[in-house]
């Protein structure tokens, strides 16, 4: 483990190794998810296409009426929308299932954005590491930085989102402060368990070693 080592020249070029082979493998999953995403849309648009030809005039209203009815929209209005849009495929799958065309552009803005947070979310909690020669001693220094990053982040995202500042049983300064330890306390919890399987994992290869001889 990196922070088992003594010194943090050892820490840095494999955390810094590390970060950039995850962002890499990050932003490349990402591209693959939205390509996978774009070439199936022809596919669903093409399926929905020879659906709506072999249904009838009630099933499409009805697929409609699925759509606008919850929105407090009429039954009369549904028939009319949907007598307009009767061949119109788009609709239904934006609609009814949430999709539309991804355009070739977001799988290289999909490697940018995912890969560059994981390179940048990656690089504070090493920051420390590059100033402290004393790797114990860094990790204290770099769980203070990564907990002031949190109660940070979580700060900003409640007041920027409205989830906690909105709660009438919660002011406004409560909510930023609810939504900062929260978000502290799940990154805190988040490493726990990472801490706890590894030194788990450790503990069964070393016992298996042992064992082994």
């Amino acid at each position: 483990m990196l922070f088992g080592m003594c010194t943090s020249r050892l820490v840095v070029p494999g955390g810094v190794a590390k970060l950039i082979v995850g962002a890499i493998s990050m932003g490349i999953g990402g591209s693959l998810a939205s390509q996978a995403e774009r070439d199936h849309y022809p596919y669903l648009k093409n399926h929905t296409a020879a659906r709506v030809i072999r249904s009838c005039a009630g099933e499409v209203e009805r697929e409609v009426e699925e759509v606008l009815g919850p929105v407090g929209v009429d039954e009369g209005t549904c028939r009319a929308v949907a007598k307009a849009l009767r061949w119109s495929t788009a609709f239904l799958l934006k609609f009814g299932q949430g999709l539309e065309e991804v355009p070739t552009s977001r799988l290289y803005v999909s490697v940018f954005t995912i890969g560059l947070g994981y390179l940048i979310g990656g690089l504070v909690p090493l920051f420390p590491y590059f100033f402290i020669p004393q790797a114990s001693t860094a990790l204290i220094y770099s769980c203070v930085v990564m907990g002031v990053v949190l109660l940070v982040f979580g700060a900003i995202k409640a007041q920027f989102t409205g989830a906690y500042t909105s709660n009438s049983t919660l002011g406004v300064w409560k909510g930023i402060v609810w939504g900062a330890v929260s978000t502290l306390l799940v990154g805190g919890l988040a490493a726990g368990a990472a801490l706890g399987i590894v030194k788990a994992l450790e503990g069964a290869f070393r016992w298996w070693g042992v064992d082994g001889r």
